[in-house]
């Protein structure tokens, strides 16, 4: 019984190195990061989840990347679409850099590749992503935005993010209309599984 009990416990000891060596293995070196609003949209209405976590979502499901979503400290974003638009105009114009939550923000480092994504906001980047890219050092990563939109495209994200961090590596972005992300997701999909397999990203499913 004794040896038996013995034999159990060094079986159990080798299964539970091999499960940690198995989820070290498996650690990504991909993250998404994003900005993403609720609440009333242009041309959209009313929504529960943001247009750029759904895009978000889309791309660390088909790369296995890990996902940070970037938070207000102060979330004194209003709801309504046009009030919201007047408060990042005055963002912009004061070239504010609002506070963003640290808690759960991952170690860069340990990522090779990091998506960045967010909704346009009078042409720009939301002031607040210029608080992540300043206060954050991406030296030598691959840096791949993605935009939301109603027209504007990707806005020269890829450009601003450039002059952002300077010695990082940006690659092609990605431009999505805020409607096709609540209402043909199976074709923005495509979309994003287009663009990756362009940037040369295997799909992970």
């Amino acid at each position: 019984m004794k040896k038996l009990f013995v034999l159990l416990t060094v079986v159990m000891a080798i299964c539970a190195m091999s499960c940690f060596s198995y989820a070290d293995d498996e650690a990504s070196d991909i993250l998404v990061m994003y900005f993403s609003r609720t609440g009333e949209q242009y041309t959209v209405g009313v929504i529960d989840k943001g247009n750029t976590a759904i895009v978000a979502e889309m791309i660390a499901e088909q790369t296995g990347a890990d996902l940070f979503e970037v938070l207000p400290v102060d979330d004194h974003y209003p709801m309504t679409y046009n009030a919201l638009t007047d408060v990042a105009k005055q963002e912009q114009n004061a070239k504010a850099r609002p506070e963003y939550d640290k808690e759960e923000q991952p170690d860069f480092s340990q990522y090779e590749t990091i998506f960045i994504g967010a909704p346009v906001w009078w042409g720009d980047w939301p002031m607040i992503m210029y608080t992540v890219f300043e206060n954050n050092d991406f030296t030598g990563k691959k840096l791949i935005p993605f935009s939301t939109h109603e027209g504007s495209g990707l806005s020269g994200f890829d450009r601003k993010l450039q002059n952002a961090c300077p010695d990082a590596e940006v690659l092609t972005g990605l431009a999505i209309r805020g409607n096709d992300c609540q209402n043909r997701q199976d074709s923005v999909k495509q979309s994003v599984e287009d663009w990756l397999s362009g940037l040369g990203f295997q799909n992970a499913q």
